[in-house]
């Protein structure tokens, strides 16, 4: 309904618009009950039609009528007349923090103090559980008493409780001002790193935008501000903030370091508290004041002298208690020492620590050999085999029964699935329990195992066997029971299988927790030995692994982290960790075909996913090394071996245009469901983004003008849709069982459908019956000629690639990669990780290699 002056909304009077923006328009309003003024916020109406969006709508009031504090603005009201709801809210009489940095950089007392007062507010919602996540000037309003009110309560999320329970995120604000395209449940420019990398928030995140907004205030000028919201973001993830002391309008030092401190990129080594941080604010205050009205102390020394004597005493005593504290302090823990337990060359898969404390049973691949399970003990260093003739070691139990994999086969990164059987350790024949297993371990007793089973596209974690816990499309992996066998600790990936995610853990009736989140890298993982921590090895960038420690109250320390990559595999009783040092990379090759003379087209330590230019002079590719961050770096670099070029952050490249001039970047598990657009050259990105669809890949159609979206699989197929460069309505194409081929004329797909390769026509929506492929091999490129397809087969020693006849079935032999070193050469190269020409004259690949050595630590607490 349209919305002028004299319009009635219950007892509320409409007198004039006040703004609009975000998911609501405001007005200024009377309330004909107490005759006085107000603001009233309302949907528009066809949001207010939208089920969902309405839900927000009033979470957005309930958020903020449950707090109540002077720098927060009040809630009065909620209701609905005739379908339009709306919000009733206190009238604030002056301007938005926006409005006064237009006049430039607020003064650092000023400033301080209005910083303590954000704080103030930001503490109390913190209380109530409510993090904010959208603060900014907009979102800050100083009335012209000075007292500073907190606004736009829209992306607040009920942060998760004692008990682990949560509420939903609202997405949508209270601002004034249209939030950007891209932008992830927050604002680019004041945005936690955790944000923009679609990880879960808390109090913290609130916490680094007050520094972007108090670094804002005091130098005139953004923290992170860039040309793009893209580059903005990725500036957040990786640059730091300009010195304070070098602008034009320089901050006290200790304002300074308060700045500093709000914006760290790890959340745990900013102010762990709002409150925290208002009393450094109003420290740093005080200490000012004191020394700007020193006659103010000595106004009436008649009466100070009756309390100088008394403060002296209390100062003496706190002195005492002080330095008895200090000198009782317990004494820094020493660093671990290791002792070298593996010798032989390969990578070490899995490892535990035997029952009898006195050997190390481990699944590894070593000396260019197939996977096996091997034990070394301390009386004979050399590793023997177990005896399990090829199954890899899932678990050990302390009854002396080994929880194993039979028939393995890589997954990705330290994963691998197979039927898991069960054997002990002093041999004899292994009895099988469960196909598709990933991980798995024993209960305390040794009467139960808890497991990771993958099946048409789900991961279930089942503890006991049997009794599914967790299912759902993200890769989990790592999985360990508590010493009270009551919870199991885990981690969770994005749906495809990248190695980023959070550290979980659920218990015996499926309550889920969140114990730390954002990580780069998650490899292994295992229970302290009090069974109040989790031991686990992350990298905040690339793989450089440490070793962490996370309580049930999600407090974060760091174990142990050294020169090499470092990944926990157990721990005992004493507290000893069995922990591998890691050498990790990921290469590029490049050659031509009939040619064995592969090109090193690598780019650090990590390149990915490569994609050739049409004519095979270029190739894009994806950087995951610690330089590129947690959020990923694409390149592109001619295959002449000319340096990279850096095109753009935050995300993995999955295709490159038939012209060379764009490509696509998608970040898995990105909450915002976006598709980049970034210019290879000259030219500026774009975002595209569709509610209800969460594309995981993206590829051009041949006339650059079209793309395909494969989005997240509902059961075992994934769906297929056509959009365009505008971001047109996605139009559902097919229903596939892996991603399809589009062909050189960009007329049909080549998929798996219904259990059958087929090919069908986008024009008439029909499918005919193709040749089928062998079981382990995958579509790569449809040939120039329309009349093949080229795939790829990964092999015990490098890859094989052939040329199909999509209606006869013949099969030629294109290529065979074989590398010349194949110790710990990982079984890595799959269709996603090759590129060809449709000539099929140019191809590149990746490959990785691990190598590691086992070491047992000292005991640790």
């Amino acid at each position: 309904m349209p919305l002028i002056a004299g319009t009635n909304l219950g007892p509320y009077e409409i007198i004039a618009p006040i703004g609009a923006g975000g998911m609501g328009e405001v007005f200024r309003a009377r309330d004909t009950r107490l005759g006085r003024e107000v603001a009233l916020k309302i949907l528009p109406e066809s949001f207010s039609r939208d089920a969902d969006r309405l839900r927000r709508f009033e979470q957005e009031a309930r958020a903020v009528a449950a707090l109540n504090h002077p720098n927060i603005l009040s809630i009065h009201d909620i209701g609905e007349q005739n379908g339009t709801p709306f919000i009733v809210s206190e009238l604030l009489d002056g301007k938005t923090f926006r409005a006064e940095l237009e006049h430039g950089a607020i003064p650092a007392r000023k400033a301080a103090d209005y910083g303590v007062q954000v704080a103030q507010g930001l503490a109390a919602a913190h209380d109530k559980n409510i993090v904010h996540r959208d603060l900014k000037p907009e979102n800050l309003f100083i009335c012209r008493d000075g007292r500073v009110k907190i606004l736009d309560f829209g992306l607040a999320k009920l942060a998760r409780n004692a008990g682990g329970g949560s509420a939903e995120a609202a997405t949508f604000t209270m601002t004034s001002s249209p939030t950007e395209a891209g932008v992830v449940m927050g604002t680019a420019g004041y945005m936690a790193p955790e944000q923009v990398r679609g990880a879960a928030v808390d109090p913290r995140t609130d916490i680094f935008a007050f520094g972007a907004v108090l670094f804002e205030m005091i130098s005139g000028r953004r923290a992170f501000q860039r040309e793009t919201a893209a580059e903005t973001m990725t500036a957040i993830l990786k640059d730091d903030p300009p010195e304070l002391n070098e602008l034009p309008h320089p901050a006290p030092p200790g304002l300074e370091r308060i700045v500093r401190r709000c914006l760290e990129k790890q959340p745990e080594q900013r102010f762990q508290s709002a409150k925290d941080l208002a009393f450094a604010l109003e420290a740093l205050s005080g200490s000012a004041t004191s020394k700007t009205a020193p006659t103010a102390a000595i106004a009436d020394t008649s009466k100070s002298q009756r309390w100088v004597a008394p403060a002296l005493s209390a100062i003496l005593a706190m002195a005492v208690v002080g330095g008895i504290a200090f000198l009782l302090r317990p004494a820094p823990a020493e660093p671990p020492t290791f002792t070298r337990v593996s010798f032989d060359r390969g990578e070490i898969v899995n490892a535990r620590f035997a029952p009898d404390g006195k050997s190390e049973i481990y699944g590894a691949r070593l000396n260019g050999t197939p996977l096996d399970t091997y034990i070394v003990r301390e009386d004979y260093p050399q590793s023997v085999s177990a005896g399990l003739q090829g199954a890899g070691l899932a678990a050990v139990s302390k009854q002396g029964q080994m929880a194993v994999l039979l028939h393995p086969q890589f997954f990705a990164h330290f994963q691998w699935f197979g039927t898991l059987a069960t054997s002990p350790i002093g041999g004899g024949a292994a009895r099988e329990v469960l196909e598709n297993v990933g991980s798995a371990d024993w209960s305390p007793d040794g009467n139960q195992l808890a497991v990771i089973v993958k099946e048409q596209g789900k991961f279930r974690l089942q503890y006991p066997i049997g009794k599914v816990l967790l299912e759902g499309s993200n890769w989990l992996s790592d999985l360990r029971v508590s010493p009270d066998g009551e919870r199991v600790a885990f981690f969770r990936h994005p749906p495809i299988s990248d190695d980023r995610g959070d550290v979980m853990v659920v218990d015996r009736s499926g309550r889920l927790t969140q114990l730390s989140s954002g990580w780069e890298s998650l490899e292994g993982l295992a229970w302290a030995p009090s069974g109040k921590e989790v031991w686990f090895s992350g990298a905040t960038s690339g793989e450089q692994y440490c070793i962490r420690a996370v309580s049930l109250s999600r407090k974060l320390r760091t174990i142990y982290c050294g020169t090499a990559a470092t990944v926990i595999h157990d721990a005992d009783a004493s507290g000893r960790m069995l922990v591998s040092s890691e050498e990790h990379r990921v290469a590029m090759g490049y050659l031509e075909h009939g040619s064995s003379d592969v090109r090193d087209l690598s780019w650090l330590n990590s390149s990915n996913v490569p994609h050739l230019s049409r004519d095979g002079g270029e190739i894009l590719f994806t950087d995951t090394s610690e330089s590129a961050g947690n959020g990923y770096a694409d390149y592109t670099r001619k295959t002449d071996g000319s340096p990279a070029v850096r095109i753009g952050g935050g995300g993995i490249a999955t295709d490159l245009s038939p012209d060379g001039k764009w490509a696509l970047i998608l970040l898995p598990g990105d909450p915002a469901e976006r598709v980049q657009v970034v210019p290879v050259g000259a030219g500026q990105p774009h975002v595209l983004h569709w509610e209800g669809i969460e594309p995981i890949w993206a590829v051009w159609f041949p006339d650059g003008q079209h793309i395909l979206l494969v989005t997240h699989p509902s059961g075992p197929d994934a769906n297929m849709y056509e959009t365009d460069v505008n971001g047109s309505t996605p139009k559902l194409l097919m229903r596939t069982e892996a991603p399809a081929l589009i062909s050189p004329d960009g007329r049909f797909l080549f998929g798996r459908e219904e259990g059958a390769w087929k090919i069908r026509s986008i024009e008439e929506n029909t499918a005919r019956r193709a040749a089928d492929l062998q079981p382990t091999e995958t579509p790569i490129a449809w040939a120039s000629d329309m009349n093949h397809i080229f795939s790829e087969m990964p092999g015990p020693s490098g890859l094989t690639i052939y040329k199909h006849d999509v209606d006869s079935g013949h099969v030629e032999v294109w290529q065979v990669i074989k590398l010349k070193d194949q110790v710990g050469l990982r079984q890595a190269p799959n269709g996603a990780e090759v590129a060809i020409t449709p000539d099929g004259r140019r191809m590149a690949f990746n490959y990785s290699t691990q190598l590691g050595q086992l070491y047992v630590s000292s005991p640790m607490k």
